[in-house]
């Protein structure tokens, strides 16, 4: 897939508000490029939004002794974001051309630890554009609670 120059401009903004860089930047530029090309703002929102809550689940998941108080709920929490991410990724992907949809399913849908690293990895990027909406849209103190 080509990606626009205005995408471009959007993944090298996202590159140094992430600091070390995007970890799926081309993923990411396919995604921006497929939303934009369908009119999906508000998918490509909730996708958004749905990834930086994986990857804050991920942290915190990291963070937490298995076993400890609350660690199962956490674990049930964890899944289903994932599940809800990789869903809301179809729904961006559903006018990509079949390479870029192989591609998607090798990387994101597999049952093994490295694509669950890849969806991990992709939240990640979409938390960082996540921040720099929220940045936009309340400054740089963000609202209550972030």
């Amino acid at each position: 897939m080509i990606i626009s120059p205005d995408t471009e401009n959007v993944l090298d903004y996202l590159d140094q508000a992430a600091g070390q860089g995007l970890r799926k930047r081309n993923d990411m530029g396919v995604i921006l490029e497929l939303s934009a090309a369908r009119g999906g703002h508000e998918e490509l929102n909730t996708l958004v939004f749905h990834g930086r809550h994986l990857h804050n689940l991920y942290s915190t998941v990291r963070k937490v002794a298995t076993g400890a108080e609350g660690y199962a709920t956490l674990e049930r929490e964890f899944a289903a974001a994932v599940e809800t991410v990789r869903d809301l990724l179809a729904k961006v992907m559903v006018d990509a051309d079949e390479e870029q949809v192989k591609r998607f399913e090798t990387l994101y849908y597999q049952a093994t630890q490295g694509s669950l690293r890849n969806l991990i990895d992709l939240a990640h990027d979409l938390g960082v554009l996540k921040g720099v909406q929220n940045e936009r849209k309340y400054g740089d103190a963000g609202p209550a609670g972030e």
